[in-house]
């Protein structure tokens, strides 16, 4: 019997197989979606998986104590991780790591001689307890021992390749950075690609520690990164309370403007409050927007698959009688009807998995992430595809078996099959409900595309075009070189303005420092604020728009201060012109506020702007900004190549510009855009084969009338437009349907951005025009095809 059935599943893909290649098609769509969505999520929930004590582990964080504009930040002040080890012996391990993203090192000779120049991005310091609280293993050295002592590094394995050509050879040679030898006590295995740390060059934590800084409460650096580890039957709260007393104790008469608290080291890859150090998050959110999303598309797989496969019964109602009529059961009709679900379902999940495993390049290419081929081996995924299969087969099959099989062999051999109202409706109810889906993913994209639009554009109120930003180091011998730089870079050709600064106006980087008045408001009597050290310069090259007093002198040191607008708010003050003459302190540096500046955004457009002070500290200065004529771009270019050469000959030239530095602050909405794009496109697609199941089958019901309608002299396009009222009404109902579901879901996503676009009818009308336009054209020929059939064939048996 098996066999009989499976013979009469062939025959029945071959004999309709343009409809069967309908349905693989959009089951295999959909499940190579559903796939590729699980094995992303699967992905970023990994994170940091890998370390032994992974629910121990918790990140000391920063938190505003102001409720109004609470501020989450992540590193602490230098003293922190020794404190606690001191005050708090509860605790089992305390580790802190530092964060370097943009380091230059060199390999040397004996003699100190550089040999080898590189720019390196994932360079941190670490203390040595950071690697017996986290699973990162060394592969040479000594654990215990290899970050004790200062000047001393580790490397990843596949660093020390880069510098020595052999991991191997590495151990005990020596490299130059931050302007110090050091030796290679270790070499690390490579991290996984699913960690936030940046393990690269791995430098002693004493060796950038100097006893000021580990001294200084009140100095904080956003890089710094502080860790606990507690005892297995710990409690959390308990900790947290000792935490607080410890704030309380050191850092409360220090700065009272925040606290720390603990952050578990499972949630620093998900919340996008704090950050991480490769500026990477993944918000529990957006996994629950995926999973919610890739659920879907999978159900409108099925719908399509339930609306074309009950749009063929008709024709084989006639099989449906025979069988009846020669002793088969409905259970045994049922069985057969899965069974052709479960041939149809395999085709398409062998075809899903060929269209997964040829995207798997795209995918790591457009989210930056690591996934591989033998992730399709790995037991979780196996499991998930085989409840995948079963389910669709159940979700799919259940109901068109329950309609096959339903049908009376006497009405069926006596050509008078009936399909119920109710049937009907369920079908009309399914395709409302793809296309539901559909236009709420229309929706969202138009307006995640349309944020992204508003952020290319957005006055940041400072010049961003032609603008170069390129790095020179900070030694002291590079410092007396500066001036001569400046008037190097200011004669190449093609080189408009020349400004140096410690940062650009808006970047990842950032000095958070205190302010403060002899006569603060009692409201905020500490003020955070980011020190943005620059030459008189740097005004002029920005634009930036000065509305009270005057901007600093030139000077190498601390004298005067230019602030923004928001400072003058903070202080309570009623306008700008108040705040000239006022003497402030900023990081222990006395001046004279002389003049204020509009508001600038020093971030990215999530967040508001923040009060910012501006000085001349020139040894800070690690930048130049460089506004040159575009179409001079390359020329310019080689020229300040040869000038960095010059010298500095040890230093690797590397140069940014401005504007695309700032586009990669929303690289993961740009990658989320295109997501949505794809999943948007794809809903479209299976909800169209969808559409296409219903108008085939309402063809075949109402061809008799088609017919009669004929004879009657209806004309081709008055039947096409009556049969296009059915499937018109559907989508407006979808339409009505989505658009409160799509608004009130995106309105929520909006609200992370403090500058943000106003939903505007025009996305939702193009969203239901966009949607008309492509059913039209995906059932045209259908619905064309019906209206001209010739009448003579449907009513012949009358």
């Amino acid at each position: 019997m098996l066999k009989t059935y499976l013979k009469t599943a062939i025959r029945n893909v071959q004999k309709h197989w343009s409809n069967s290649m309908i349905n693989i098609a959009g089951l295999m769509v959909g499940l190579a979606a559903f796939f590729l969505i699980f094995l992303v999520v699967q992905y970023q929930e990994s994170f940091e998986d890998f370390h032994l004590n992974k629910d121990q582990i918790y990140r000391v964080v920063r938190i505003g104590r102001s409720a109004e504009n609470r501020e989450y930040r992540t590193g602490v002040p230098f003293p922190v991780t020794q404190g606690l080890r001191t005050d708090i012996p509860q605790l089992k391990r305390v580790a802190a790591i530092y964060g370097d993203n943009d380091v230059q090192v060199s390999t040397t000779a004996e003699d100190g001689t550089v040999v080898k120049k590189f720019r390196e991005k994932n360079v941190c310091s670490a203390d040595p307890r950071f690697f017996e609280m986290f699973s990162f293993p060394l592969i040479a050295g000594n654990l215990k021992t290899a970050l004790n002592d200062a000047n001393t590094v580790l490397l990843t394995k596949d660093i020390a390749v880069k510098y020595f050509g052999d991991w191997q050879a590495a151990l005990g040679k020596t490299l130059k950075l931050y302007q110090r030898v050091m030796k290679v006590t270790g070499v690390l295995d490579n991290p996984p690609a699913n960690t936030d740390f940046p393990l690269g060059v791995v430098v002693s934590y004493s060796t950038l520690m100097n006893p000021q800084s580990a001294a200084d409460w009140s100095g904080i650096s956003d890089d710094n990164y502080c860790f606990i580890q507690l005892d297995k039957n710990a409690s959390v709260g308990q900790v947290s309370k000792l935490i607080d007393q410890f704030t309380d104790k050191h850092i409360k008469p220090v700065n009272p403007g925040y606290f720390l608290s603990l952050q578990p080291l499972k949630e620093i890859h998900f919340d996008k409050r704090y950050g991480n150090f490769t500026g990477r998050t993944f918000g529990k959110d957006l996994i629950l927007a995926l999973n919610i999303i890739g659920i879907f598309l999978l159900v409108i797989a099925c719908i399509n698959f339930i609306n074309i496969t009950t749009a063929r019964a008709v024709g084989r109602a006639r099989e449906v009688g025979v069988r009846k009529v020669l002793g088969s059961s409905r259970k045994q009709l049922m069985a057969q009807f899965l069974g052709e679900t479960g041939i149809t379902t395999s085709l398409a999940l062998l075809g899903s998995m060929v269209i997964a495993i040829a995207c798997i390049s795209f995918l790591n290419g457009l989210l930056d992430i690591h996934l591989s081929v033998t992730a399709f081996l790995k037991p979780g995924f196996i499991l998930c595809a085989f409840m995948t299969f079963f389910a669709v087969v159940l979700l799919s099959g259940i109901y068109p078996a329950l309609v096959l099989s339903g049908f009376k062999s006497i009405n069926v051999l006596k050509s008078s099959v009936n399909v119920s109202v109710r049937g009907i409706s369920l079908r009309r109810a399914l395709v409302v409900f793809q296309f539901v889906i559909a236009q709420a993913l229309i929706i969202g994209t138009l307006i995640v595309a349309s944020q992204m639009e508003y952020f290319r554009n957005a006055d940041m109120g400072f010049t961003k075009e032609a603008v170069i930003n390129a790095g020179f180091p900070s030694d002291s011998l590079s410092y007396t070189k500066i001036d001569v730089l400046k008037n190097e870079i200011e004669k190449i050709n093609g080189v408009k303005q020349v400004s140096l600064s410690l940062f650009t106006p808006a970047g990842s980087g950032g000095w958070a420092t205190d302010f403060q008045t002899n006569d603060n408001n009692k409201s905020n009597p500490k003020m955070i604020v980011q020190m943005k050290p620059a030459d008189t310069s740097f005004f002029g090259l920005y634009s930036l728009k000065l509305i009270a007093g005057r901007m600093y002198f030139p000077s190498d040191t601390v004298r005067e201060f230019v602030v923004n607008e928001t400072v003058v708010k903070n202080m309570g003050l009623t306008g700008a012109d108040k705040a000239v003459g006022k003497i402030v302190n900023v990081a222990g540096r006395q001046g004279t506020i002389v003049g204020v500046v509009k508001d600038y955004h020093t971030f990215s457009l999530r967040d508001a702007i923040g009060p910012t002070v501006m000085t001349t500290i020139k040894r800070s200065y690690r930048v130049a900004n460089i506004k040159i004529d575009l179409q001079k771009a390359q020329q310019v270019i080689g020229s300040l190549q040869k000038v960095w050469n010059n010298y500095y000959p040890d230093y690797v030239f590397e140069y940014d510009f401005l504007d695309q530095t700032l586009a990669a602050f929303y690289k993961q909405e740009n990658e989320m855009a295109t997501l949505y794009k794809i999943f948007s496109g794809i809903a479209i697609f299976i909800s169209c084969l969808g559409l296409y199941g219903l108008i085939s089958f309402i063809a075949a019901q109402r061809k008799k009338e088609i017919g009669i309608r004929k004879v009657l002299g209806a004309p081709t396009y008055g039947i096409a437009v009556m049969l296009s009222k059915e499937f018109t009404m559907l989508i407006v109902i979808a339409f009505l349907i989505a658009t409160p579901i799509a608004w009130y879901f995106m309105h929520e996503w909006l609200q992370q951005y403090v500058y943000r676009i106003t939903m505007g009818a025009g996305l939702f009308i193009a969203t239901i025009i966009c949607s008309l336009v492509v059913a039209w054209l995906a059932v045209g020929y259908t619905t064309i095809k019906a209206a001209m059939a010739n009448p003579v064939k449907s009513l012949r048996t009358e």
